[in-house]
């Protein structure tokens, strides 16, 4: 599947000014928006993907600079959190639909018959159409584009001479989320839904910190953010087989039902394991203190 391009950072950026930065990752994740924005409308699932992550990203990077102009970056925060969840509903459709296809094509499924599998997926993609259009050609989609377009770094009203370069700003927030990141790990108990999907959305936003930003900022960075990569994408099959799960309550009552469930039950078991495991890398204790004294250094700059 297609995913989101992520710009390759260099060490000339580590010293540049913060806002020219923003505003020009900001710049080519508006772009890779309003390249699918078309797609998505015709029905592309990897388009979806692409325009869900790219949303995903401005809002790491709204909250990475927020300092640059607080309430035009917290108010394009809130748009962005708006158009998410609802892109968001179609696209848990979309996973909702390669998962069951997954387990078709491995023989899980052999109780359910050619006339049921087609009755899922019309019924997946009639509601996916109607969820797709009520998010894309919706008035918060049409404002999000035109508060992103004018996002300039001379229209920022918190740049002064003595703002930090853009590495600062990302040293702090990195830390921030590594913070949240181990105390949602604390809180995560036995890995239900709510506090799993808690720990996933932060391993998120440090992954893409991570993305746009590692180079800049060590060896050690780009070594935690491998692992927590590797960790958050397992917990994010977890969530998907969670959310199948749900969704597979509608499927027709009987054998059928029945097994898709035990299949997605299994399929979760294994994404836990592969969690677990990046999660021992991640948090080994050496890498932890370097990655910590190497982000402290930056973000006292």
């Amino acid at each position: 599947m297609a995913r989101s391009s992520v710009p390759a950072t260099s060490s000339r950026r580590a010293s540049e000014r913060a806002a020219t930065v923003f505003c020009r990752l900001l710049a080519e994740q508006r772009a890779i928006v309003l390249k699918n924005e078309r797609p998505v409308l015709a029905g592309s699932v990897d388009a979806l993907h692409d325009l869900r992550v790219a949303l995903r990203r401005i809002r790491c990077l709204a909250a990475t600079f927020v300092k640059l102009d607080r309430k035009k970056l917290t108010d394009l925060d809130r748009q962005l959190a708006e158009v998410c969840d609802a892109v968001g509903l179609a696209r848990d459709l979309d996973v909702w639909g390669d998962l069951f296809r997954r387990l078709l094509r491995t023989g899980g499924l052999q109780q359910i018959t050619r006339a049921e599998q087609r009755r899922v997926f019309a019924a997946l993609r009639q509601q996916r159409t109607v969820l797709v259009k009520e998010a894309v050609q919706s008035p918060q989609f049409r404002h999000l584009k035109q508060a992103l377009r004018a996002c300039r770094p001379g229209a920022l009203a918190g740049v002064r001479p003595d703002t930090p370069p853009a590495r600062v700003f990302a040293a702090r927030r990195m830390l921030e989320v590594r913070a949240i990141v181990a105390d949602r790990y604390r809180k995560v108990g036995n890995y239900s839904k709510e506090p799993a999907h808690d720990l996933r959305r932060a391993g998120r936003r440090l992954r893409y910190l991570v993305d746009f930003f590692a180079a800049d900022l060590g060896r050690e960075t780009i070594r935690a953010g491998r692992w927590i990569t590797q960790a958050q994408a397992a917990l994010g099959k977890v969530h998907d087989s969670d959310n199948a799960l749900r969704l597979s309550r509608d499927l027709p009552s009987g054998d059928a039902r029945a097994a898709v469930r035990c299949q997605l039950r299994k399929y979760r078991a294994k994404q836990l394991i592969k969690f677990k495991t990046a999660w021992r890398r991640y948090t080994n204790p050496r890498l932890q203190k370097a990655w910590l004294l190497r982000l402290e250094a930056h973000a006292a700059c």
